[in-house]
């Protein structure tokens, strides 16, 4: 902990890196002139959009798809979802669609605890097919690839996701980036390079599934020195509710967590 600049203010880091907490909350902006306030479950935090990246884990046809698997809350957050991503391109806070999605080289680098938990739930392990779907409006069915590897159909983003966030990538505020493990930050991965090059220190986060994929990527996040805020409505499982109560107290142990309410809330009040 720095040193306190005055009786009401802490600053917790070094020059280059810290936070400052005051009366007001937790100042994450690292000085930054453009904040934007954001309530949460404890103290409201106060965030810099251009130091921020708004990061959507696994939102794809195998997660989602009605023909593939039972998610009923992952397929109800997609409105919202979207509309949260359309504030946050507003505010200038960068959107990262990031996605499981294996090469064939893969196969031999992955450890065995990742290949049999994947076979647990069809058969087919990472990068084997996992053969056709027939779906209404379609002549033919679908070849769906093989499992999660890169340019099959069941790693695309779901339903209206796909045609949206290419709408992002032709305006330059929201990014793809590919994971070949379930945290988007174990190891060497793509996103953490992108976000060490974007000099982005607040993370906030939603996707598939709260309590794995989304949890995980959290937990490197934070061990790497990243802030984390989970947004509530964003962040879907299949899970018992016991286990979403976990993840919920784990982030607000470690981080933040608020809802899309409160963060579109602080976007607007802050552009007014």
């Amino acid at each position: 902990m720095g040193d306190a600049n005055t009786p009401e203010e802490l600053k917790f880091g070094s020059a280059y890196n810290y936070w400052i907490k005051t009366d007001a909350g937790f100042d994450l902006s690292r000085g930054s002139p453009e904040k934007i306030t954001v309530k949460t479950t404890k103290d409201p935090i106060m965030i810099a959009p251009k130091k921020t990246a708004l990061i959507i884990i696994d939102m794809q046809n195998y997660f989602l798809h009605e023909k593939l698997f039972d998610n009923g809350p992952g397929r109800e957050s997609v409105p919202l979802m979207m509309e949260t991503v359309c504030s946050c391109r507003k505010a200038g806070i960068p959107v990262v669609w990031c996605n499981m999605g294996m090469n064939e080289a893969d196969r031999y680098t992955l450890p065995p605890s990742y290949l049999a938990m994947s076979y647990k739930r069809d058969n087919a392990t990472f990068n084997q097919s996992i053969g056709t779907v027939s779906i209404p409006g379609q002549a033919k069915p679908i070849d769906m690839g093989g499992k999660l590897i890169k340019g099959s159909w069941n790693a695309e983003l779901w339903g209206p996701l796909k045609a949206f966030a290419e709408e992002g990538y032709k305006l330059g505020t929201d990014v793809h980036i590919w994971k070949n493990r379930f945290s988007a930050l174990c190891g060497h991965q793509p996103l953490e390079l992108w976000l060490q090059e974007n000099q982005i220190t607040t993370t906030l986060w939603g996707g598939v599934v709260t309590d794995v994929c989304v949890w995980g990527s959290m937990l490197d996040a934070y061990y790497k020195g990243y802030d984390m805020v989970m947004v509530k409505e964003l962040a879907n499982t299949t899970s018992p509710d016991f286990v979403v109560k976990t993840a919920y107290r784990n982030t607000e142990n470690w981080g933040w967590l608020t809802s899309t309410s409160s963060l579109m809330e602080g976007i607007e009040q802050a552009s007014a």
